[in-house]
């Protein structure tokens, strides 16, 4: 699952505000024309997508312990397109992204090393009007529910026992960002486990980066600490620049 939305909203352009000259004339005391409103520029830097995009993972960020030949696969694979066909309804709503904040916008991207078998997603998105708040509380809510689904690609029942963790019990991620969550999918065949899938959000002001990625069910999710403490930096970065 590399995506949350299928629609992406293009974001808001960002006014520019014009500096109105004071105006002489016959009134000996003039009234002072009003400061105008501070725009998002002059607050800080245009929301941008080459900005957003600067947050995302690139391949040199990867850990070795991941593996050491990726390359870009542009959501080569993205589970959210399967349907669920056993599972709480609220599953459906999480792969179907009916749920959490209306988001402005959202990059991401997918890299894969097809000698280790392993995938690493990143994306970004934007939110306003505090829509950020509810992103990550609509997560926890839904897998406090969604314990298990099923989907059925090409004919092919796979099972998913999902995890949810709070940063704040993982070791290692306690201080990462200003709230984050840990999603885990352990997918199986016929009962035989066949790879996890981690999900890492991270949410620093009006923003939730997300690093994760798969490795073989007995794979060690180790490595992910520090792609995900890069993010971090990433995000915090991001939330610098604009201010």
């Amino acid at each position: 699952m590399t995506t949350w939305r299928n629609a992406v909203v293009s974001a808001a352009a960002v006014l520019a505000l014009g500096v109105l000259a004071a105006c002489g004339g016959g009134d000996p005391d003039p009234e002072p024309s009003p400061d105008p409103s501070p725009s998002k520029e002059q607050e800080g830097r245009e929301i941008t997508g080459q900005l957003l995009r600067s947050a995302l993972l690139r391949i040199d960020d990867i850990p070795a312990g991941l593996g050491t030949d990726f390359a870009s696969a542009r959501q080569a694979e993205v589970t959210g397109a399967d349907s669920v066909t056993d599972g709480p309804e609220e599953c459906s709503e999480y792969l179907e992204a009916e749920y959490g904040g209306e988001e402005t916008d959202r990059f991401d991207d997918e890299y894969r090393d097809d000698v280790a078998v392993t995938a690493v997603y990143t994306s970004i998105r934007s939110f306003e009007d505090g829509d950020v708040d509810d992103e990550l509380e609509a997560i926890r809510d839904i897998f406090a529910v969604c314990d298990r689904f099923e989907i059925t690609p090409a004919d092919q029942p796979i099972e998913v026992t999902t995890t949810l963790d709070d940063f704040a019990d993982l070791d290692g991620f306690e201080d990462i960002g200003e709230d984050g969550l840990r999603l885990t999918f352990a997918l199986s065949v016929d009962g035989a486990p066949t790879r996890t899938m981690y999900y890492h959000f991270i949410q620093i002001g009006d923003f939730v980066a997300q690093a994760g990625g798969q490795v073989a069910a007995d794979g060690d999710p180790a490595p992910f600490l520090d792609l995900v403490l890069v993010a971090e930096e990433k995000l915090q970065d991001l939330v610098d620049e604009v201010g």
